[in-house]
């Protein structure tokens, strides 16, 4: 077998054992870490054998730096966070012990119902911020998706999977479609994203109470005031209890989609000529246009993609655990995801990891609340913290950029004066 083919084919078997490892650990089956370790050292393996020592060796050194940060930020986290329970009078060993069983163990199921959204969100910041623009409307286009799909839902009679085809693509459209005024403005007259897409955020949250009562909802009774009718069940993801018996039977496979989406966006923003545009309209605009590429146009494009997969997130709270829509559906999931994808550095691929990390705090911060009596605005202080010093990091690459710009032109200045 030639190298190629070899190549090929170790790295099937590394998709096929993280495939197989997430679908059981989402289940809430932890054999499944198992698998995913398997094929983190199959892959390192692989690349050892194929590329040799140093290759492997540079690539663990870039990995460890881009973690570098992150980790350090959450380590410094749990240790302010433990010298702030000390000044409340909770023992920090007991709460966190309560708070990475109940994230990882005891609410694991709580932890990836959380994460799903917040992996659709955090993608659309993150797609945004590499054409060098700031989405923080995603909760509005969360709301729109949301509404869109219970729509479809309430009104689509299908088999399932076309059914299920079909709310995806035409609701991810709508919410697409709600970004196109802030994109037109944007690329127009230069009318700035973030305010545009807040403003629009608003308007789609307080359209959804007139939606419910247009589709369900009765003031006049109180159990149904403020939530639609349900959907009916051949318009639900399919559960992970109707593959693996042992899994919470509110887990359902959105999260796959969402992980599965992540992986879509990094090739799109890596492999292809779009995703190449649109990073560079991001790095610098002037040098883009230079090359020939059309910064209006890539700027509509990832404000319409981001929409999209914002949209995504109120997609999939409505088709895979609510079923229907409530009034106050979001939990901050579109505010979060700005959090998510910062912490991430707007990598798709690292979104799906820390989109977890916040879905496993919230989970376990209400089980550390409930079980030891400790507050969980211990949770919300550690996010902060944690944000804090990632973000620092980029106060620091932006003032020392300036320095060294301001040294070559100091020393620039120096040669034409001799």
């Amino acid at each position: 077998m030639d190298d190629k083919k070899l190549k090929t084919l170790l790295m099937a078997l590394v998709i096929l054992l993280m495939a197989v490892g997430t679908f059981l650990y989402m289940g809430s089956s932890f054999t499944g870490l198992w698998f995913l370790l398997a094929a983190v050292l199959l892959y390192f393996g692989a690349r050892w054998y194929m590329e040799g020592k140093e290759a492997t060796v540079e690539l663990l050194i870039r990995v460890g730096r881009r973690l570098l940060v992150p980790v350090a930020g959450i380590l410094i986290a749990i240790v302010i966070g433990a010298v702030v329970m000390l000044g409340s009078k909770n023992d920090p060993i007991v709460a966190y012990r309560a708070l990475f069983y109940g994230a990882f163990v005891r609410n694991w199921h709580i932890s990836v119902l959380n994460a799903a959204p917040l992996l659709f969100t955090g993608l659309s910041v993150a797609l945004a911020f590499h054409a060098g623009l700031f989405n923080i409307g995603a909760e509005g286009q969360y709301y729109i998706g949301a509404m869109a799909a219970t729509w479809l839902g309430l009104t689509v009679q299908l088999p399932t999977f076309l059914s299920l085809a079909l709310i995806f693509i035409l609701a991810a459209m709508l919410s697409a479609a709600w970004n196109i005024v802030p994109a037109f403005l944007k690329v127009k007259t230069g009318a700035h994203e973030v305010i545009t897409t807040m403003m629009l955020a608003h308007v789609a949250r307080y359209l959804s109470p007139i939606f419910i009562r247009a589709n369900g909802g009765d003031p006049s009774t109180s159990d149904h005031a403020y939530v639609t009718d349900a959907l009916p069940e051949s318009n639900w993801l399919p559960r992970f209890n109707a593959f693996l018996p042992g899994a919470n039977y509110r887990l359902h496979v959105g999260i796959l989609i969402a992980i599965v989406v992540a992986i879509l966006v990094y090739f799109l923003l890596y492999n292809t000529k779009i995703g190449f545009e649109i990073r560079a309209v991001g790095q610098n605009k002037d040098a883009a246009r230079a090359q020939g590429i059309s910064i209006g146009k890539n700027i509509m494009l990832a404000l319409l993609l981001a929409g999209a997969l914002a949209g995504m997130a109120g997609i999939n709270q409505v088709v895979g655990l609510d079923h229907r829509l409530y009034e106050n559906l979001s939990a901050g999931y579109g505010w979060n995801g700005i959090s998510v994808a910062l912490l991430a550095g707007s990598h798709p691929i690292g979104v799906i990891f820390t989109s977890l990390l916040w879905g496993a705090l919230d989970a376990g911060g209400q089980y550390m609340a409930r079980v030891t009596q400790t507050s969980n605005a211990i949770v919300e202080i550690i996010k902060g913290i944690i944000l804090f010093l990632v973000v620092a990091r980029y106060i620091y690459d932006y003032l020392g950029n300036r320095i060294r710009r301001a040294r070559r032109r100091k020393e620039a200045a120096a040669k034409e004066a001799v």
